[in-house]
């Protein structure tokens, strides 16, 4: 996940963002200690920071509630605990690599499938990972998986961050990302002083 943030986060343009500095930092505990430890996490970085984001996946987090729900009680945490508004939660539904998958030529390229997306589409259909009408798979970090091994592409941090940085996202639809570009557009507005 820091991968890819970091990748999209060098993206300003692309977000409709000015330019911004940040830092981003990886919970030992992964996606459950987000979930449950961010106020705690989050508390060193109280006073330095403008604004605190913390995203991680739904799948793996530890909780069976929705993913609004889960974000809700997160805020309301940090809201709490000295952040007010200046801190967003974002919960990945299932998990990260469902924002790889996108019908860009970039998405191919890095996961070592030569074909073009809709031969990609369709051979992740014959092995039941992607069914028809559905607009992404419903395993993704599996499909991801399939793919790369199918390419002999070693599946690393790296190509998170290669994905980030060139995929055409003006076309998301993921909820979850389209509230992280929103926040980031609220927070760092394009036109705004720095």
């Amino acid at each position: 996940l820091k991968n890819a943030l970091d990748g999209l986060l060098s993206r300003a343009t692309d977000l409709g963002v000015r330019d911004m500095s940040y830092d981003i930092e990886r919970h030992p505990n992964r996606d459950s200690g987000c979930r449950s430890e961010a106020v705690e996490y989050l508390r060193p970085y109280l006073r330095g920071y403008r604004h605190g984001l913390v995203v991680f996946d739904h799948y793996g987090c530890g909780s069976t509630d929705s993913r609004e729900e889960i974000q809700l009680s997160v805020e309301e945490q940090l809201r709490r605990n000295g952040w007010g508004d200046r801190a967003k939660v974002i919960v990945i539904e299932p998990e990260l690599e469902v924002w790889v998958w996108s019908d860009s030529p970039a998405a191919c390229r890095v996961l070592g499938w030569d074909d073009g997306y809709a031969a990609l589409r369709r051979w992740l259909g014959t092995r039941q990972l992607w069914q028809s009408g559905e607009p992404k798979p419903a395993e993704p970090k599996r499909a991801m998986q399939d793919v790369m091994q199918h390419g002999r592409v070693r599946r690393s941090a790296r190509n998170f961050s290669r994905l980030a940085r060139a995929i055409d996202f003006s076309r998301c639809e993921d909820p979850a990302f389209n509230e992280l570009k929103d926040t980031l557009q609220e927070w760092f507005p394009r036109n705004a002083p720095t």
